[in-house]
């Protein structure tokens, strides 16, 4: 057995029922004498890890040698902006989450104050950053061309695939997705382009995989390939067109589906007036050809099936005209009819469709409608029903999770309130992920002072302390940036 096998062995059963190994002569150490096995084990254990350290050897790179790193024309941030950084990764002062929102933080100072990352803290930066997805975010400027230089070392030893193994063609197709979801951000014409061009080369698979870029700043310009992919033989391909046309209302399709829904439409009632729906009839090619399931092959057909597809892919405008007012109008006439009302409410958050949302939310409290008001609008309506308690706060708190922070001071003075309650330590729980940095540095006084009352709530306790900690940390940072 090894030196380094018995020194394992006597750390698994324990030194009474295993010895101690000595040093192998060649290292040239003795143990010193006088000392009890378990010191000697901990000397040797701390030995064997700087030997084996130092008998490591660089591992070669793929490819052949890599090129010389670069030269680094932005300054790096010194003195306590370097060391604030320093502390975070190695020996952060506050829990995993705030370490992460804190590091976030620095990273988006240093941009704005056009400093870079040290470049003795870049390893232990990008170790955190494969974890934490907020830090990976805002690496770019900060880490510098010394930073990025490193990055490309390594994912050239994750991700290049070996000489002579199997999937080579996958690795080609992730990069060149990878390529046109980053034309797609910069370029949407040319993106779209570029996929036309190269359409008839791609299988079924990339052809529906690709399509789905186009999500990302879709308008009417993507239409004629997507209309060309209704007719597609990949069913795959056919679905992913008809989801993104559903996003267009000016679209020929919306408007195919408009003509299918207006016969299926009327207001009726003299005393109690109903928008009524009925069911459509069973799809012809037409229909078929835009998305609309077709009859099973047995057992009666699933028409609300049906009825949802044609809804979601019709311009919202059709039930207005039918109601012939508004939207809220409209919804008051469609009382009773919870599906077709969740088939509307998808289609107008497809769409971001802020008159649609508005009136959506007054009968449901959908974080997906409130993102799509702009987001003074959503803090006016959170903080809104938070004072009135219209609504259950417990339902509130996924749509404050989602907002953009940080909050403004009404909403955060309205948050504070509730979180003062005596019942508020259970909201304050659930929001501990986002409040530090969702509340403005104003609203720390406050949480000072709620601190400072007597308090046997230990959760809302350590939220605030939190709150505290962070906005101190983080005014460490805005004054150690010039």
């Amino acid at each position: 057995m090894t030196w380094l096998a018995e020194l394992r062995a006597a750390a698994l059963v324990g030194t009474g029922r295993h010895p101690v190994p000595q040093p192998p002569p060649e290292l040239h150490v003795q143990s010193p004498d006088g000392i009890s096995p378990e010191e000697s084990l901990l000397g040797q254990a701390a030995l064997a890890d700087v030997a084996t350290r130092a008998a490591r050897r660089a591992v070669p790179v793929q490819g052949g040698q890599p090129s010389a790193a670069p030269l680094d024309d932005a300054p790096p941030a010194a003195g306590d902006a370097a060391r604030l950084l320093e502390l975070l990764l190695t020996q952060p002062p506050v829990g995993s989450e705030l370490r992460t929102r804190l590091v976030a933080d620095w990273l988006r100072l240093a941009a704005e104050s056009e400093r870079r990352v040290p470049h003795r803290l870049l390893p232990a930066l990008f170790t955190l950053a494969e974890t934490q997805p907020a830090v990976r975010d805002q690496l770019e400027p900060a880490i510098g061309t010394r930073g990025r230089w490193l990055q490309k070392l390594q994912r050239a030893q994750v991700t290049e695939p070996l000489p002579g193994t199997a999937g080579d063609r996958e690795v080609t197709g992730a990069d060149a997705l990878e390529k046109l979801t980053l034309l797609r951000r910069t370029d949407p014409a040319a993106a779209v382009e570029r996929l036309e061009a190269e359409w008839d080369s791609l299988g079924a698979r990339d052809r529906a995989l690709f399509l789905g870029v186009l999500e990302t700043n879709l308008d009417a310009r993507d239409e004629p390939l997507l209309e060309k992919s209704l007719d597609d033989k990949a069913r795959t391909v056919r679905d992913a067109a008809a989801s993104l046309l559903d996003r267009l209302p000016g679209s020929a399709r919306a408007a195919r589906m408009a003509a299918r829904l207006r016969p299926l439409l009327s207001v009726r009632g003299a005393l109690r007036r109903r928008l009524e729906i009925e069911l459509p009839p069973a799809p012809d090619a037409a229909a078929l050809r835009d998305g609309i399931p077709p009859p099973p092959p047995a057992g009666e057909p699933d028409r609300l099936r049906r009825l949802d597809t044609i809804i979601r892919g019709a311009p919202l405008d059709v039930w207005t005209t039918a109601a012939g007012r508004d939207p809220a109008y409209t919804l008051a006439l469609l009382d009773g009819e919870p599906r077709i009302i969740q088939a509307i409410l998808a289609t107008a958050v497809l769409r971001a469709d802020r008159e649609w949302a508005r009136a959506l939310l007054a009968l449901r409290a959908d974080a997906r409608l409130l993102s799509c008001l702009p987001a003074e609008e959503q803090e006016r309506w959170l903080a809104q029903h938070l004072r009135e308690g219209s609504i259950q706060p417990v339902a509130l708190v996924p749509l404050l999770r989602g907002l953009p922070t940080p909050w403004g001071p009404d909403l955060a003075g309205a948050v504070l309130e509730l979180v003062a309650r005596k019942e508020g330590g259970y909201v304050a729980a659930i929001l501990a992920p986002v409040l530090p940095a969702a509340l403005p540095a104003e609203a720390a006084d406050e949480c000072r002072r709620l601190l400072g009352r007597s308090d046997d709530d230990a959760s809302r306790r350590r939220v605030l302390r939190d709150v505290v900690q962070y906005h101190s940390f983080r005014q460490s940072l805005t004054e150690a940036f010039p």
